[in-house]
């Protein structure tokens, strides 16, 4: 059977590139007709590496008028008339913030090439220049100016572990944002893309009349594959990719599906595959974390630590929308940073309580998330890991509860961590991790009629309860267990059982020790 070589654009986010080489393109033009028609000031959150830059540089491409370039497309049956705008378009993703500085200058160069593009000049801060200039090209050209600002949020989470900073970033940036306001009588469209919405005080009081479209139903599938779309345009490629791997094409459409679906950006509508991943795959034909390995997860880190997050709440959290839709309060709830940066996504929506619940969108988010989460809290201070799963796994499985104990012990001693603030939820972390990278035979904070049992791991021949305090006695931990009845559920249950009483200190940050019965 013949293989026909499909052209997929990883990393490729300029849309006339991948339209005159033929690249693989998921046409999103009907919704991008749709958007620019019936608002004005618009704004996405979408996660990193979902197609934001891409989306920009299409309607980028459609405001200059190149029709050429939409052959084929939905957009053909809907647009006729094809005028062409001035295009001010920023991306501030190409940076490193260390400094405000920095960042203005960074924009300064976005201004210079407008300058330059369109024969304009103008005078004073960035947010001045970008007035004058809106104004200019108004005038110059008798048609109103586009505005597309990509990544808009970056210079703010370089710096999130900087308030200073952080806020000096925020006040020029608010204060930019404002000109295209002030400039309402020049501006045709204008649509700002980032990762994060920050609300409320921040900077987007400046620039107050945004639509964000971010969890409207409409929208949901304006950037990233839709279930619909996977099914119907990746037919082709998922035939060659089975064969390339020797597999049936059914084990691969269940493959795509486990380790990238998953994403849901509203209430209702398709569940979203991440492009990158997909696109990534077909390309490399492997199955690989693309998405995850392309950035490390560093700041959610020092957040966690540094404000004691609890770790083991995060999977089937709920969220109401305005809640998810800003962030305004990261000391004490990261919930919505995670969702907006797509490691949670929806999983379902109440319309009673109006929450939503959130989870890992996939098996690519949450094998890596825990990953990351070994390789920081279980790191030696020379730098390899401390955490070995299968030696872990070998004394479960092998009913040796003494050993498993015994490397646990060393683990928490061999680790430490400069931003811990709270000792008891880093270890309740590190416990919650521990259990995540074992498997799905193990259950933490276990609730039932009598209380809630902090950890129970079963295999196919043993069955162990885990019950641990912090500064107190490994036997009142083990009398906590006996006295709540946390065996009662395994009493027919025909495999060996055991029951495990421990304490950690704080001072030490390690298990002091415990007490081992079996049942």
């Amino acid at each position: 059977m013949e293989v026909r070589k499909i052209k997929y654009p990883v990393g490729i986010q300029t849309f006339s590139e991948i339209i005159t080489e033929k690249y693989f393109y998921v046409d999103k033009t009907a919704l991008i007709y749709q958007l620019v028609n019936d608002s004005k000031y618009v704004f996405l959150s979408r996660p990193r590496r979902f197609g934001k830059s891409l989306l920009m540089s299409t309607i980028e491409a459609y405001f200059k008028g190149k029709r050429d370039l939409f052959a084929g497309l939905d957009i053909m049956n809907l647009e006729t008339d094809w005028s062409e705008y001035p295009v001010f378009r920023f991306d501030l993703s190409g940076e490193n913030y260390t400094s405000t500085e920095r960042m203005i200058n960074h924009i300064k160069s976005y201004l210079d090439m407008i300058e330059e593009d369109y024969d304009l000049k103008a005078e004073g801060s960035i947010s001045t220049r970008l007035r004058l200039l809106l104004r200019q090209a108004y005038r110059k050209y008798g048609q109103r100016v586009v505005v597309l600002i990509d990544e808009y949020d970056k210079p703010i989470l370089d710096c999130m572990h900087d308030p200073v900073l952080n806020d000096s970033l925020k006040n020029e940036l608010r204060a930019f944002y404002s000109a295209i306001k002030a400039a309402d009588e020049y501006v045709r469209f204008s649509m700002l893309t980032g990762i994060t919405k920050f609300g409320k005080v921040s900077i987007f009081s400046g620039l107050n009349n945004l639509l964000d479209i971010s969890l409207l139903p409409s929208y949901n599938a304006i950037c990233g594959i839709s279930e619909t779309e996977f099914q119907d345009k990746f037919k082709e490629s998922i035939r060659i990719f089975a064969l390339s791997l020797n597999i049936t094409e059914d084990e691969a459409w269940n493959q795509f599906k486990t380790l990238y679906d998953g994403y849901h950006f509203s209430r209702t509508g398709d569940f979203i595959y991440n492009p990158f991943s997909v696109l990534s795959a077909l390309k490399i034909e492997e199955f690989k974390n693309y998405w995850y390995e392309t950035a490390s997860p560093s700041f959610l880190i020092k957040l966690i630590e540094t404000h004691s997050y609890c770790l083991e709440k995060l999977d089937g959290t709920r969220r109401r929308e305005s809640q998810l839709g800003n962030i305004t309060d990261i000391e004490n709830d990261f919930v919505p940073l995670l969702y907006q940066s797509g490691y949670l996504t929806i999983k379902d929506y109440d319309s009673l309580s109006e929450e939503y619940t959130l989870g890992f969108p996939n098996l690519e988010v949450r094998k890596a998330f825990w990953e990351s989460m070994v390789d920081h809290f279980f790191r030696r201070p020379g730098g390899d890991s401390a955490f070995d799963i299968n030696k872990f796994l070998r004394d479960i499985y092998n009913g040796q509860p003494e050993e498993f104990m015994k490397r646990l012990q060393s683990l928490f001693a061999d680790t430490h961590s400069e931003y811990e603030t709270n000792k008891e939820i880093h270890f309740q972390n590190m416990m919650a991790i521990v259990a995540k990278m074992l498997g799905l035979t193990v259950r933490t904070e276990v609730h039932s009629s009598a209380g809630r049992c902090d950890m129970q791991i079963l295999t196919p021949g043993y069955i162990y309860i885990f019950e641990f305090k912090i500064d107190g006695s490994s036997r009142s931990a083990l009398l906590q267990i006996k006295e709540k009845g946390y065996m009662m559920p395994f009493a027919s249950d025909s495999r060996a059982k055991f029951i495990i009483g421990a304490n950690f200190s704080s001072v030490t940050r390690t298990l002091t020790d415990w007490i081992i019965e079996k049942i």
